[in-house]
């Protein structure tokens, strides 16, 4: 994890249901809020959140990949789409609009911005968090969903441990092309192969077990806090207030044929005040827990 004692970040000792309210404000800004710099301001506080509380070098491995799509985004949009006034230049007789490219960074922010989203997420809803929300209420979907959300690190960990065997148990050193494909298909093999028998083993023991039956019983329990209902109550009124905005027309911008100012103005004014300050609010909290600690620590060593 990012931060080094989890126990001292009040963020991540939040209630469950508080961290699922704050993604949610997140995720609603990112699908409803069209506004380039609105993505650009949620995607920083993607990344910052993906570097604090997931660590910088988790960060890196996952922003290889998530820059690449977020790249080849962003050139199909500029080389398939035509529409717009403003031309940039021409590419194979083509033209190339500063709209669709506009529209493109717009897209591969959004795009990036939930990919990013969810490397935090992982760390702050794990699956004991996620299932405590929602194993009583949608047993059988809530976890099909945990265990989506751990398949793809799980299948990399998997990957990477069938390649080393492989490669200490193999005597070349140099394969031709085909060698290389015959050794991928193997690992595909037995990766595919390995991760539906431990699927069919779960399936078994929890169906032995009734899972699904009857009421849990978790292994943490979780208390609110007056911290805890004063951020519910601010992401809750914050979700709200956006989709009020989306009702009314007010969270929209145009790219073409002619795009709009990003620079907001009046009513987006006010809403993008109010993004920043709830979406950004857990470094606000962690900073104050900072600065409370320190004061503490001084205090201390005075007396």
């Amino acid at each position: 994890m990012g931060i080094r004692n989890r126990v001292i970040s009040p963020f991540y000792i939040s209630h469950p249901f508080t961290l699922f309210m704050y993604y949610t404000a997140l995720f609603s800004c990112i699908f409803i809020l069209k506004n380039p710099l609105f993505m650009l301001t949620l995607f920083i506080a993607c990344c910052f959140l993906a570097i604090y509380y997931s660590g910088m070098d988790k960060f890196l491995k996952s922003m290889k990949w998530i820059s690449a799509i977020g790249a080849v985004v962003l050139i199909l949009n500029v080389l398939l789409v035509h529409k717009g006034t403003t031309v940039m230049f021409y590419l194979l007789y083509n033209p190339v609009t500063r709209e669709a490219f506009v529209y493109g960074i717009y897209n591969m922010l959004m795009l990036m911005s939930v990919m990013t989203a969810f490397i935090s997420f992982n760390t702050l809803l794990d699956s004991s968090r996620f299932l405590y929300l929602f194993s009583n209420i949608l047993p059988k979907t809530s976890f099909v969903f945990d265990m989506a959300l751990r398949y793809i690190p799980l299948f990399k960990k998997r990957a990477t441990d069938l390649s080393a065997v492989q490669s200490v148990n193999s005597s070349k050193k140099e394969k031709t092309i085909k060698e290389k494909i015959q050794s991928y298909s193997m690992h595909l093999k037995a990766l595919t192969t390995w991760t539906l028998e431990e699927g069919m083993d779960t399936a078994l023991s929890l169906k032995v077990k009734n899972y699904g039956s009857s009421k849990k019983v978790h292994y943490t329990r979780y208390r609110y806090t007056i911290r805890d209902i004063l951020l519910l109550s601010i992401f809750a009124t914050f979700t709200l207030f956006i989709y009020i905005a989306a009702a009314i027309g007010k969270t929209g911008f145009s790219y073409y044929p002619v795009t709009d100012c990003a620079l907001p103005d009046g009513f987006g004014l006010i809403l993008y005040m109010f993004t920043v300050l709830v979406i950004y609010l857990p470094f606000v909290t962690e900073g104050i827990t900072s600065v409370k600690r320190g004061l503490s620590k001084i205090w201390l060593i005075k007396h």
